[in-house]
């Protein structure tokens, strides 16, 4: 009985040590694992950065203004009769825009006349008896007195004939007030008056433009004034209407503002094709600067990607991959982590990287 007992506990114990030898991995075969940062690149397609020359270029933003434009208002106080135009109208100068009520200003128009044909008559008549004293004078027939009457009726009648002519123009003048004529050819943009308004001076009436003057102004930096100069080309584009134009700078302000440190630059556009809706003032417009030419080092899309909100791209070297995280532009431009020369890899796999 002691002996059977003694057998099974020395099998019990020769099973418990082979379980244990084969959790600890005895029994099991050695496998060797290879970095991944020590993994081969023959087999993988590969990019050598090169640098190249390009030309910087910054954007700026301004904005579409009407050189030529206009704010009418009356000259004198009066009833508005009629209002010639609507919003949006194309007008030719010297279009009649607004009628104000003129009857008395017609009336005083007539008057001033009459008083000039009244003025006329006076003076043909003193012209008549000078001439006449002076022959009679000549023949000693008249006194030298009578005479000096009749010269002295033909100075005074010959002012107050050009008193008459002054006031017949001052009547016109204020008739003509009446009548809000359109400066130049353009398009009417705002109408603050309407019929049976009381027109006064200095009040804005009517507001309108020249869509031919339209020109881009936009405020350049500082640091980009030394690339632009009078008379030269920039690119503009227009967003809203997906327009690019070639503009010629006009005007640059010699002074900066105070705030912004930036300059004001005028460009004029190319004459319209006749689309003036193309072409509104306030219309943003984008102004593209070109700036010398420098190095540049490009990474394409297909040679980097991202983890979490960093970009990385996988190096080659001595046939070697390795992730290095690099500063990247938007258009893949590298701002640090590369250079030129060295040799990444395409179509890379992170999950294959350290």
């Amino acid at each position: 009985m002691n002996k059977k007992k003694g057998l099974q506990a020395v099998v019990l114990g020769t099973g418990l040590l082979v379980l244990f030898l084969g959790m600890a991995g005895v029994f099991t075969a050695k496998v060797t694992s290879k970095a991944s940062s020590s993994q081969g690149a023959d087999d993988h397609n590969t990019l050598t950065l090169t640098a190249i020359e390009q030309s910087q270029t910054r954007t700026f933003s301004g904005q579409l203004v009407a050189r030529q434009n206009a704010t009418l208002a009356a000259r004198m106080t009066a009833t508005v009769a009629d209002v010639l135009v609507d919003v949006g109208d194309r007008v030719e100068q010297g279009d009649i825009l607004i009628r104000l009520d003129n009857a008395d200003l017609s009336a005083k128009v007539r008057q001033v006349q009459q008083a000039l044909a009244s003025a006329q008559s006076q003076l043909n008549t003193a012209r008549s008896d000078y001439r006449r004293m002076e022959t009679l004078l000549a023949k000693k027939l008249v006194p030298q007195s009578q005479f000096d009457d009749a010269e002295n009726r033909l100075n005074t009648a010959r002012s107050e004939y050009r008193r008459a002519i002054a006031a017949v123009d001052e009547a016109e003048t204020q008739f003509g007030f009446s009548l809000v004529r359109a400066p130049f050819t353009g398009l009417i943009t705002e109408k603050i008056i309407n019929q049976g308004d009381t027109a006064t001076p200095g009040a804005a009436m009517l507001t309108l433009y020249n869509p031919d003057s339209m020109e881009a102004q936009v405020n350049i930096a500082e640091s980009s004034l030394p690339f632009v100069t009078i008379g030269d080309t920039l690119q503009l584009r227009l967003p809203t209407y997906e327009k690019t134009l070639t503009g010629t700078i006009r005007t640059i302000t010699p002074a900066a503002d105070a705030t912004s440190r930036s300059y004001r630059v005028a460009l004029t556009l190319p004459v319209t094709d006749g689309d003036d809706q193309a072409r509104l003032p306030g219309m943003f417009v984008k102004v593209t600067v070109s700036q010398k030419a420098s190095s540049i080092l490009s990474v394409p899309a297909n040679a980097r990607y991202q983890i979490g909100q960093l970009d990385y791209v996988n190096v080659v070297e001595n046939n070697q991959i390795i992730r290095r995280l690099v500063v990247l532009t938007e258009e893949g431009r590298v701002r640090k982590g590369l250079k030129a020369g060295e040799t990444v890899l395409l179509h890379p796999k992170s999950q294959k990287t350290d």
